[in-house]
């Protein structure tokens, strides 16, 4: 795998664990849906996704503005290999992952609005 694609796919992890994390917490449900969705989305790269989520939710526990902006650097850093699919992508996931949990709220609908804008802007 490119070191460009990983760091991206960490990316996406990035941003579904803010739009997790947006409402209440980060519930059982949600854990659930974003493993579901990046096995359906990321298929056999979904692993470097998966080990970034895990460790924002067990080790770091990082502010969702941190992570949120950790996430943007890497989207302009690597932003020659941001293609429509990695930008549809990304938000696909964050909406399944929103929609797993009582659907989507008013925060969690600003949150992807921001990314789209940010990710347009690229």
């Amino acid at each position: 795998m490119e070191i460009e694609k990983l760091e991206l796919y960490r990316s996406i992890a990035e941003m579904a664990y803010v739009i997790a994390k947006a409402d209440k917490g980060l519930s059982s449900q949600e854990r659930i849906a974003f493993y579901d969705v990046i096995q359906k989305e990321l298929d056999y790269d979904s692993w470097a996704a998966q080990s970034r989520f895990e460790l924002l939710d067990e080790v770091i526990d990082p502010s969702l503005d941190k992570t949120y902006n950790d996430a943007i650097n890497d989207f302009k850093r690597y932003k020659k290999h941001v293609t429509p699919e990695v930008k549809e992508k990304t938000i696909r996931v964050m909406q399944k992952v929103a929609d797993a949990c009582n659907g989507f709220n008013e925060k969690e609908a600003f949150i992807i609005d921001r990314v789209k804008r940010d990710l347009d802007a690229l």
